[in-house]
């Protein structure tokens, strides 16, 4: 285990090293920009009536063709990786099953959550996340973080409202940020055997053809408004996936970085909108900030 740690340590300087700060706040910003764009598409969807089944279907789906050009350009840039060995196939499995519970919890939260509620809540997996290394003793649990602690748990009560009384909805969130906490580190371990690309594809393209025997042309042909979106949708989702797995492939604290930067960028794209239920109240506005917040200091 020692060994194995040791070893994970020298991958994630190595890897470091090659980057500067300017490539890295480029890559968080344009992470956190694309995001934050996918994610009112996606409120756009659900509006539209797009099903959990649908929704997760059609996203795998167009996942692909992107991922194929990514592979296109890994291999003439020689960055694509790819390896024949059990660990890898074992946590595709694993990745398999958190995207599907993953993607079908989407529908659910935004069904009730404008955006900036959304990403906010979401942000409680960061501290999920430093709870587990602080249990691990990879982080130190110091006075700053506990105050950030603090600052994030009021801001997230300050947006709390009524919503969350709703059972489905609650169980939603919860699904969708362990979901992605676990995702994020199965990820990171799997991007050392296999490169950004090419584990997207695999993942997207395995899942599609789990549950591709329940579509058909027909199908297609009914729902293509939703199929179109839903195409739209995943050329911002697929560019923050890749953009946020290449901080993840360096360090899941890099990634984190990206969550709060989309809250802003949700928050100001609510401002500009003229229905008053789909912009955050003074109230809301106040425990996004502490959010924001309590996440910076935290990291």
């Amino acid at each position: 285990m020692n060994i194995s740690n040791h070893v994970l340590k020298m991958f994630y300087k190595y890897k470091c090293i090659k980057w500067d700060d300017g490539m890295i706040v480029f890559l968080i910003i344009f992470a956190a920009l694309f995001g934050a764009i996918a994610q009112y598409i996606d409120k756009h969807l659900v509006n539209m009536g797009i099903s959990r089944k649908d929704y997760f279907y059609y996203m795998c789906l167009s996942m692909i063709p992107f991922s194929i050009v990514m592979i296109i350009i890994e291999i003439v840039t020689k960055q694509f990786k790819f390896t024949f060995e059990i660990i890898p196939f074992i946590l595709l499995l694993m990745a398999m099953i958190l995207r599907y519970n993953k993607q079908k919890t989407v529908v659910g939260c935004l069904t009730y959550l404008n955006p900036y509620e959304d990403s906010a809540y979401l942000s409680l997996g960061l501290f999920i996340s430093f709870i587990i290394d602080v249990i691990l003793g990879i982080q130190m649990l110091k006075v700053i973080s506990f105050i950030s602690i603090v600052i994030t748990i009021i801001g997230v009560f300050l947006i709390a409202n009524s919503k969350l009384k709703i059972k489905n909805l609650r169980l939603d969130i919860l699904v969708r940020i362990t979901t992605s906490l676990l995702m994020g580190y199965v990820t990171h371990y799997i991007l050392i055997y296999w490169s950004n690309a090419m584990f997207i594809f695999i993942l997207n393209l395995f899942l599609t053809l789990l549950f591709c025997k329940d579509y058909n042309f027909k199908y297609y042909k009914k729902t293509k408004s939703i199929l179109k979106l839903c195409f739209v949708q995943q050329a911002f989702g697929f560019s923050e996936v890749y953009l946020s797995n290449i901080l993840i492939s360096s360090s899941v604290t890099l990634s984190n970085y990206v969550k709060p930067t989309s809250i802003i960028i949700v928050l100001i794209i609510a401002m500009f909108f003229k229905n008053k239920e789909k912009r955050p109240t003074m109230k809301q506005v106040v425990g996004i900030s502490l959010v924001v917040s309590g996440i910076f200091l935290i990291s």
